[in-house]
C-alpha cells in the first residue's frame, strides 16, 4: 500500500509541474512506474474475442467523434469551420505517419494515468462519482492548454468526466483510448490546416 501511495503522490505532483516544470522526457520517465503498476495490478489481459474488439474500437471513434462535435458549440466560435478543417486537415496529417504514432502512444500513455491508474487507486476509498470528478480535475490541470479559463477549458474538463464515466461503466481502456485518440486526431487535424492555411496566404 505505501508504494501505491508514494505512486497516487507522483501522479498528483507531476499534474501540477508537468509541463510548466519539468518536460516531456522527465515526466514519462517519471511515470514508467506508474504505468508498470498500472499493467500489472489494474490491467485485465484476458484475450478478447475479435468481434468485441471490433465493436470496442468502432464505438469509440463514433463516441470520440460525437464528443467532439457536441463540445463544438461551446469550445469554438465557428463549429461548421472547424468540422470542415478536421477533414481538410486530415488528409494532410495522415501523411506525417510518425505524428500519428506519437498520438497513439500519448494518448495511450495518458489514459494508462490519469484513466485507469488515477480511477482504479481513488476507487479504492472514495465513491465513483467522486473518483471519476478528481480524476478529471487532475487531466484538466495537467493540459496547460486550458489556461487562462474559457468555454474551451469547460468542454475539456466535461470531455474528461465523460472519458472517466466511460472507463467506470466499460471497464475498457481500449473504449477510452480509442475516444481520446479519435478526438485529438480531429483537433490536431483542424489545428494543422490552419497552420497550413495560415502559411500559405501571402505576407
Amino acid at each position: 500500500m505505501s508504494l501505491l501511495a508514494l505512486l497516487f503522490i507522483a501522479v498528483i505532483v507531476l499534474s501540477f509541474l508537468y509541463p510548466r516544470v519539468i518536460g516531456d522526457r522527465l515526466a514519462f520517465l517519471l511515470m514508467l512506474p506508474v504505468i508498470a503498476y498500472t499493467l500489472y495490478f489494474y490491467i485485465d489481459w484476458q484475450v478478447i474475442p475479435l468481434f468485441e474488439m471490433s465493436a470496442l474500437v468502432v464505438g469509440g471513434i463514433c463516441a470520440g467523434v460525437a464528443l467532439l462535435f457536441a463540445g463544438l458549440p461551446i469550445s469554438s466560435p465557428e463549429p461548421i469551420t472547424f468540422v470542415i478543417n478536421c477533414f481538410q486537415g486530415f488528409k494532410l496529417l495522415k501523411k506525417n505517419r510518425d505524428y500519428l504514432l506519437f498520438q497513439v502512444g500519448i494518448t495511450c500513455y495518458e489514459e494508462l494515468i490519469w484513466r485507469v491508474f488515477l480511477i482504479s487507486t481513488l476507487l479504492l476509498v472514495l465513491p465513483p462519482w467522486v473518483a471519476i470528478c478528481l480524476s478529471s480535475l487532475l487531466f484538466w490541470v495537467v493540459h496547460e492548454e486550458n489556461r487562462p479559463l474559457g468555454w474551451h477549458s469547460l468542454e475539456f474538463f466535461l470531455f474528461a468526466i465523460l472519458l472517466g464515466v466511460a472507463y467506470a461503466v466499460t471497464d475498457s481502456v481500449l473504449f477510452v483510448w480509442i475516444i481520446h485518440l479519435t478526438r485529438n486526431v480531429l483537433v490536431l487535424s483542424a489545428t494543422y490546416y490552419e497552420e497550413q492555411q495560415a502559411k500559405a496566404m501571402p505576407s
